[in-house]
């Protein structure tokens, strides 16, 4: 979750405090690679920092080591909600360079076109007869069980030929 500008300073110091600004929405466009790198960088160290303070306050007031102060802490909620404050800056900054890195190697529109010219001509010629005369087409399946024609054994060809004698007759 995202803390006010106020719930930041009382937070923050100074310093930190400039540096999570300028991970904000519409600054971050402005930095260039090299500082947003260092950006990244001094920010993890500060964050990880703040964490391995949270880590120590919270053994503190559990009892299991000795306090670094004069007396030992009492709560970690700050420190805690400091090293988030600082995660969440980090993550902006980790989405702006995965941003940047996407965007120079994603292909052009012309790129995509051409590939989809290619593919819609080899799809072409595939479908494309290899010669220019036909081929010899359907072929007739003979049935082995049918009785040639004229023979006396067909099925209805017996009273076929007694009716045309008797019509000769």
């Amino acid at each position: 979750m995202s803390l006010s500008a106020k719930a930041l300073e009382r937070l923050l110091d100074n310093s930190e405090f400039d540096l999570v600004a300028r991970t904000r929405r519409g600054k971050l466009s402005g930095e260039n690679d090299e500082s947003l790198r260092d950006l990244a960088r001094i920010l993890r160290e500060k964050r990880d920092r703040a964490r391995g303070i949270a880590r120590q306050q919270r053994r503190e007031f559990r009892g299991k080591a000795a306090p670094q102060g004069t007396r030992p802490a009492s709560d970690n909620q700050g420190t805690k909600a400091k090293a988030d404050a600082l995660t969440v800056a980090l993550k902006r900054v980790g989405a702006e360079q995965t941003r940047r890195t996407e965007k120079l190697h994603a292909p052009s529109q012309r790129s995509l076109a051409r590939k989809a010219l290619a593919m819609k001509q080899r799809e072409r010629a595939l479908q494309r007869p290899t010669s220019r005369t036909a081929g010899e087409g359907m072929r007739p399946v003979t049935n082995r069980k049918a009785a040639k024609s004229g023979a006396l054994n067909d099925a209805g060809a017996r009273p076929a030929m007694m009716r045309a004698k008797i019509a000769r007759q």
